[in-house]
């Protein structure tokens, strides 16, 4: 065990300033574009620009802070790479900076891993209903926008498998065990159950699950189909926003965070990654390792019960039971 925590702390050594990859859509932006002249080209990448902004910090009301102007004035300093493609722009910012310079100025800044959503969208039309899958006619609307807003979508395959285990019905009727059997076999964190009415105005019921727990829910209209699938991507978007976002700035305490049962360096390595992207955490420390335990101390500027919800991400981490105290403590334990 000994020759174990010296590995760990020399790995930590290793591998400190190594950054956590950040999720393959926030950083590239495509926008329509009339022509390459040098004017159209800062348009666009202006417009580009504030769709990165609100995708990082989860909330639209980004681009009416003083800070967003502060990044445009800077707009080349943030451009790693542009493109024209099929009358597109296509630029790929620096995330890793902007998300430091939202944070710097307050703002609230939405890290990454982001939950993955699990969309169970049923389109009523004017029959029986049919789910959304990748060969449905909505299905290419509902991923644009998800990747307008950041939003970390999976679409089921809606196969045999599926229909076996789920009815159309059971979306409308919100019978949440059918719903959860048949999310089994696909990788995510949370549940959108959704049903869109079309017509005059087009209407979407929707719900948001964490297990068998209910977030967040709602009732929109709108004037089109489409505008209703924008309108429920950015109502989902923004209560997720709500909970994870966190507002930069200096924290007033340091927490304790004790994870038992870490069996490899390569679970410390995926550990220590998790908790370093977490969007709040100013910086993470290992404060002692003791056998399979470790002790990390986490400067974050949100609440206390931001950063729970933020450790609920992981499906490796889970509050340890505990003998003496109720309910989950800041002691997780560590399971693949």
């Amino acid at each position: 065990m000994r020759n174990y925590g010296k590995q760990v702390v020399a790995a930590l050594i290793l591998l400190l300033g190594v950054p956590v990859a950040l999720a393959g859509t926030l950083d590239t932006v495509s926008v329509s574009v009339e022509n390459r002249t040098p004017e159209e080209q800062q348009r666009a990448l202006g417009e580009a620009l504030n769709q990165v902004l609100v995708r990082l910090s989860g909330k639209p009301s980004v681009l009416e802070l003083p800070v967003a102007g502060e990044a445009a004035e800077q707009l080349n300093r943030w451009v790693i790479r542009q493109d024209f493609r099929d009358g597109q722009l296509v630029a790929r910012f620096d995330t890793g900076g902007l998300m430091q310079l939202l944070s710097s100025r307050r703002a609230p800044v939405w890290g990454v891993p982001r939950p993955r959503v699990l969309v169970w969208l049923v389109d009523q039309g004017t029959g029986k209903g049919s789910m959304v899958n990748p060969g449905h006619p909505d299905f290419a609307m509902l991923k644009q926008e998800a990747d307008r807003r950041g939003l970390d979508v999976v679409l089921p395959e809606w196969d045999s498998v599926d229909r076996g285990a789920l009815a159309v019905a059971d979306i409308r009727g919100r019978f949440d065990n059918q719903i959860l059997d048949a999310s089994a076999r696909y990788p995510h964190e949370m549940v959108l159950a959704a049903v869109l009415y079309s017509g005059s105005p087009a209407t979407v019921s929707w719900r948001v699950l964490q297990g068998r727990k209910t977030l967040d829910d709602g009732r929109l209209k709108a004037d089109s189909t489409e505008q209703a699938i924008a309108d429920l991507v950015d109502s989902v978007t923004n209560q997720l926003a709500d909970r994870f976002a966190v507002a930069g700035g200096a924290s007033d305490q340091r927490t304790l965070l004790t994870v038992e049962t870490v069996g490899s360096l390569g679970d410390w390595k995926s550990l220590r990654d998790f908790l370093a992207g977490l969007g709040g955490v100013q910086s993470v420390s290992l404060v002692q390792v003791s056998g399979d335990s470790l002790i990390y101390g986490l400067d974050f500027a949100g609440s206390d019960a931001q950063l729970r919800d933020l450790l609920s991400l992981s499906s490796s981490l889970t509050p340890c039971p505990d003998e003496t105290v109720a309910g989950p403590q800041w002691r997780y334990c560590w399971r693949r």
